[in-house]
């Protein structure tokens, strides 16, 4: 008997390319042996049948083998037919069924994008595998990736790896940018037996930072002070994971700000979150302005956002501060100014200042207005005049606010306190000596002259001089120095002096008149008229005004010499010396002959007798012609008792002399200084400079032999006049020049027409004789700073065989500046290196940089030429660093000096200038009042 387990035998669902094998047991349950064999072969491959035939003992069993490997998908069924000896049961079948299925695994996804990840950073993600197809055991297969970014990407586990049915498998797949930039690669993954590898695509991104900011940088463009202009702005988590953003951090401008509303710190951001923020652009200050957003995060680099714009808009700047008319008699009136100036920015000349109303907030009505409004100031650089007065009607301290309101957006009302002194007194009653008209008497040409007239108090009470001004006969009657002398209350039998300096640039007669408030109320201006004849005879007085400068009571006499000097071919007697009167004296043997070509000293002694300015006229007459000659005489005493010396620190004051190269091969740097003139102009408008601006060029004779010719009336040979030469537009200019911006321009557009290139010799002739009191007189004032900026491709004198020393000009410098080396600046665009647009190394400039404590910009940069002005003008719009003292200090070192009231030791005394000397890094700032106290010596 045969006993056959199981009877049926069924595979279930097997997987393509896999196969399955079950096992049948066999059992001879009879007494007799039996023998067990297959009918007949399958004649479907799908099944295949090991173990028969066989003969079983009595009891005995046998496994019989029966695998299933399907050939194509669906259901199979067969029979397995046995033969036995058994005459009872000759013949056993056994039923056999299998489902063929795919066993196709199921992937989470065919594509993985890891975004952006931080260089030399792990990020991973899963690629999850599933066993749902059927019930059939599979297998699958996980290459390695391959493609152009594979070494980017690991993947575990690798190989050949079988998964049960149901049964779910996670692989781990990880990126590691090496670098910037986009990466891709493919994992060949075979999902069934059978199947042919799927490529899973991998794609990632290096980066540096995981917070992206949209936009990565914002120009807000011009914007006028006072309004605030604002930009989105977009930061998202461009990771795959949470990202914490810790801070914001910014660095600039003051003026701009970056914020998100509603978020604090530290925000967590999920992946692809963004946050919507807005950044602020409220300028409070003119000009460029940046500044640098970073947004720390926990992961990366921080967010980057960069900031730009300009300020621009109409500001207004009153000067003075303040304003203190002074002593004022009843009856009479004093008249007081606010100058009102433009300090703005405004490149597309679309902002003008313009003063909408000015008004007078007092309890005293002695106050009046006496210029009207509106007033339309105009752009940068303009100005315009506030007057005002007083009338006192009652004695005492008057006092009023002037308020100016404006389209300034910052400052709409700038108040101005003003104040005076209201006095009872007597009509002033003055004596002037030598009289009603200053006579300079004959004048060498282009020689400054400085005479004056002495005022004496002859009244029995105080007596107020104030106010004075050339009215007439300028600019060659002008103030010495460029600085109007101060009024004053002159006690009974008081005095004071009134110089006044003359340049006679033709042989011709000069007339004019000063004129000043006195504290009469009959007569409460007065008039000196004024006189002159220019002179070019071979026969001159030098110096043409003997100064004896400050001395101290008691310190003895004081003799200098005015020299009598005969340029002529022949012989001149001296008939006739006398002068003014005391304090001078002048007496020296006359007749005397001076030879021709020579010269003979005549003594002046000064010897003051009361404290008080002093001038007086040295006169010579000569056998060359009735008329005589004439020298002016001045100096001043202080008492012996201490000294205090005061002043108030301006804005920047500068005479600033630019020097052009004017060679051919000056076209490019010429062209990128013209398209950089824009810098040039708001450097100096942002200074709010009282300047005095010339130029002139690196030519010293005129050259019409090149390929062009070069404008302004000197074919290129200025020789240090300024230019233009043929007067053209304005050569000298100055805030109160018309057009200023558009004239500064035109005066740096110097052609390019020379082969010569110096610097030196252009310098030392515009700013010594006889240029300085001739074609470019009024440029020099002895209160401001002298700027010097050149600008060339090739050396200074690079041209010239034996050149004169950097020395040389150094010393003239010094000279120009009274001893004040201290007040001259230097910056200069040459070339530093070869380069193919320059033509020499700038070896003298970099040398005179160094002695002036300069500064040199590579003018091969020429990309750069915007910043280089920048620097340049930010090297030479300087404040003042010294200031002079009324006299000699007996002891230097016991020099007490304060800045707005505060004792300060950050200076040293130039003796051979005599003042105060502040280092750049303690230069007292504009609004200081410094004071100087010490004991003077004799001198």
């Amino acid at each position: 008997m045969l006993d056959i387990r199981p009877a049926t035998v069924d595979f279930g669902d097997v997987a393509l390319g896999k196969d399955a094998t079950i096992a049948v047991r066999l059992q001879n349950d009879g007494i007799v042996p039996m023998a067990v064999a297959q009918l007949s072969q399958f004649d479907d491959t799908a099944f295949e049948v090991q173990g028969l035939p066989v003969t079983l003992v009595p009891g005995g069993t046998t496994t019989v083998s029966v695998r299933y490997r399907p050939p194509d998908l669906g259901t199979y069924r067969r029979s397995l037919q046995l033969t036995t000896d058994s005459p009872d049961i000759p013949r056993a079948d056994v039923a056999i069924r299998g489902h063929a299925v795919r066993g196709l695994a199921t992937l989470s996804g065919d594509t993985f994008d890891f975004g952006d990840v931080v260089v030399n950073e792990v990020a991973a993600q899963q690629l999850s595998l599933i066993n749902n197809d059927g019930h059939a055991l599979t297998e699958i297969r996980i290459e390695l990736p391959v493609g152009g970014d594979a070494s980017a990407f690991t993947v575990k586990p690798p190989g050949d790896l079988p998964l049960q049915p149901e049964q779910s498998m996670i692989v781990r797949i990880d990126f590691k940018p090496d670098h910037l930039g986009d990466f891709a690669a493919v994992i060949p993954v075979t999902p069934c037996p059978t199947c042919s590898p799927r490529n899973v695509a991998l794609a990632g991104r290096g980066v540096t930072r995981l917070l992206a900011v949209e936009p990565a940088s914002i120009d807000f463009g011009q914007v006028r002070l006072g309004t605030t202009a604002t930009q989105p702005v977009t930061v998202t988590n461009t990771s795959k994971s949470a990202l914490v953003m810790q801070s914001i951090a910014l660095t600039g401008s003051a003026d701009m700000t970056l914020s998100f509303d509603g978020v604090t710190y530290p925000a967590t951001l999920a992946p692809g979150q963004a946050l919507k923020g807005v950044a602020r652009f409220a300028p409070r200050s003119l000009g460029d302005q940046s500044a640098d957003v970073a947004m720390a995060a926990s992961d990366g680099a921080p967010g980057a956002l960069a900031l730009t714009g300009t300020g621009i808009g109409p500001v207004l700047q009153a000067t003075p501060r303040s304003v203190f008319i002074g002593p004022t008699a009843l009856g009479t009136s004093r008249s007081g100014q606010i100058v009102v100036t433009n300090i703005g920015l405004d490149p597309q000349q679309t902002s003008p200042l313009t003063v909408s109303n000015v008004s007078v907030l007092s309890n005293d009505p002695a106050w009046v207005l006496d210029t009207s409004t509106p007033i339309d100031v105009g752009e940068p650089g303009a100005q315009a005049t506030v007057r005002f007065s007083f009338h006192p009607q009652q004695a005492g301290l008057s006092q009023a606010v002037l308020v100016i309101a404006s389209n300034d957006g910052l400052h709409p009302n700038v108040q101005v306190p003003v104040a005076a002194n209201g006095r009872d007194l007597q009509p002033c009653t003055l004596s002037v000596s030598p009289g009603m008209t200053l006579d300079f008497g004959a004048t060498r040409l282009n020689t400054p002259s400085v005479q004056g007239v002495e005022l004496t108090n002859t009244t029995g009470d105080d007596c107020i001089v104030g106010d004075p001004a050339i009215v007439s006969g300028g600019p060659a009657f002008h103030w010495p120095g460029g600085n109007p002398p101060a009024g004053r209350e002159l006690p009974p039998g008081g005095r004071m002096s009134v110089r006044v300096e003359l340049v006679a640039q033709q042989a011709i007669a000069y007339s004019g008149a000063m004129q000043f408030y006195v504290s009469n109320r009959n007569a409460p201006a007065m008039t000196i008229n004024l006189a002159a004849q220019g002179d070019n005879s071979c026969f001159f007085l030098s110096p043409a005004t003997v100064d004896f400068g400050a001395t101290t009571l008691g310190c003895g006499v004081h003799t200098q010499s005015a020299y009598a000097v005969n340029h002529c071919s022949y012989p001149i007697d001296i008939t006739g010396v006398t002068n003014s009167g005391q304090p001078f004296y002048s007496s020296p043997q006359v007749p005397f002959t001076v030879a021709p070509q020579s010269s003979a000293a005549i003594p002046v002694n000064y010897s003051p007798a009361s404290p008080g300015d002093d001038v007086g006229a040295l006169y010579v007459t000569t056998s060359a012609r009735p008329q005589g000659y004439q020298a002016g005489l001045t100096g001043g005493a202080q008492s012996a008792a201490t000294i205090l010396d005061q002043w108030d620190q301006s804005t920047p004051k500068v005479d600033m002399l630019i020097v052009i190269d004017n060679s051919g091969s000056m076209a490019e740097e010429q062209h990128a200084l013209a398209a950089n003139l824009d810098h040039l102009w708001n450097r100096i408008a942002l200074a709010n400079a009282d300047f005095h601006i010339a130029t002139t060029s690196t030519g010293m004779d005129p050259y019409t032999s090149g390929w062009s010719q070069c404008p302004g009336g000197a074919s290129g040979g200025e020789g240090g006049r300024f230019f233009p030469v043929d007067n053209s537009h304005p050569r000298l200019l100055t805030p109160q020049t018309p057009n200023v911006k558009q004239a500064l321009f035109l005066d740096t557009a110097v052609g390019q027409c020379h082969w010569k290139e110096q610097f030196t010799e252009p310098v030392v002739a515009a700013l010594t004789d006889p240029l300085i009191n001739s074609s470019n007189a009024g440029f020099l004032r002895d209160d401001a700073r002298l700027a010097l900026m050149a600008v060339s491709d090739s050396d200074d004198d690079i041209d010239l065989a034996n050149p004169p020393p950097v020395s040389y000009l150094i010393d003239t410098l010094r000279k120009v500046k009274h001893g004040a080396l201290d007040l001259v600046s230097f910056a200069g665009i040459v070339a530093l290196q070869a380069c193919s647009t320059s033509e020499a190394v700038g070896t003298r400039y970099t040398e005179i940089a160094r002695q002036l404590g300069g500064h040199v910009y590579d003018i091969c940069q020429l990309g750069n030429m915007g910043a280089m002005l920048d620097g340049a003008l930010g090297d030479l719009l300087l404040p003042l660093s010294s200031f002079p003292l009324s006299a000699h200090p007996k002891d230097p070192a016991a020099i007490e000096v304060t800045v707005n009231g505060a004792t300060v030791t950050s200076w040293r005394y130039d003796a051979g200038a005599n003042r105060i000397v502040f280092p750049q890094t303690a230069v007292p700032p504009a609004g200081s009042h410094i004071t100087a106290r010490y004991v003077p010596s004799c001198q």
